[in-house]
């Protein structure tokens, strides 16, 4: 198992109230299954899903796209204003 920490931003980050979240999975997890398990780790989250994005070492990934240990993650949603 590897430990990942994964940066919020938006509204994940006003509703959990933290900057990140920490996530353990196999190494090789896609990017489809950490959104799926962080939305069952973190309820908030669920609602999110359809407009969640995760970026993989800054760029952002398909579902399908595998994660290593030692990748930087971070998960973003849209943001609205102007």
């Amino acid at each position: 198992m590897v430990s990942f920490q994964i940066q919020l931003y938006s509204v994940l980050r006003s509703k959990l109230a933290a900057a990140s979240v920490a996530l353990e999975a196999h190494d090789g997890v896609t990017a489809g299954e950490v959104l799926d398990t962080l939305c069952d780790h973190y309820p908030l989250m669920a609602p999110y899903r359809n407009a969640m994005r995760l970026a993989v070492n800054q760029e952002y990934a398909l579902e399908s796209k595998i994660i290593h240990a030692g990748d930087e993650l971070a998960l973003i949603t849209p943001v609205s204003g102007g």
